[in-house]
């Protein structure tokens, strides 16, 4: 780390090799035990959860990040109307779904979880409801 840098920058080659060993895709990574073991592993002392999630975002678009295939598990499927529920929401946060990489590990994102499950009458985990959201905006 150079010495006039105020804040210390994680590692990015240390995120990609601790990212990699966890075997999960960056869309179906949020709200994971694998995302925490990153987070141990790479970044708590360094960033929030939000900041950790944007940094391995940012890495993949600079294509950084190793492609590790498909997610582990598929999004939930969900009527129609549940997901046009969702879409509102999100939007309504946000403004558009393809804004949806500013949402993981926030306050935003634990409100619309809350507000999509009462209002559909579902108990999805909020990583079910990312994966729904990322599934969305493709």
């Amino acid at each position: 780390m150079p010495q006039d840098a105020l804040f210390p920058a994680p590692d990015d080659e240390l995120l990609i090799s601790v990212y990699q060993k966890q075997g999960r895709t960056l869309d179906d990574l949020p709200y994971t035990e694998e995302f925490e073991r990153i987070y141990q592993a790479a970044g708590a002392d360094l960033m929030t959860r939000p900041e950790l999630f944007r940094r391995l975002h940012n890495l993949r678009k600079a294509a950084k990040l190793p492609r590790l295939g498909r997610a582990v598990e598929a999004p939930p499927r969900i009527p129609a109307e549940a997901e046009r529920t969702l879409a509102k929401l999100v939007e309504a946060e946000i403004g558009r779904l393809s804004l949806r990489d500013q949402l993981p590990h926030t306050d935003k994102f634990d409100q619309i979880v809350g507000a999509f499950n009462a209002q559909a009458g579902l108990n999805l985990s909020a990583h079910a409801v990312w994966r729904l959201v990322a599934k969305m905006a493709k």
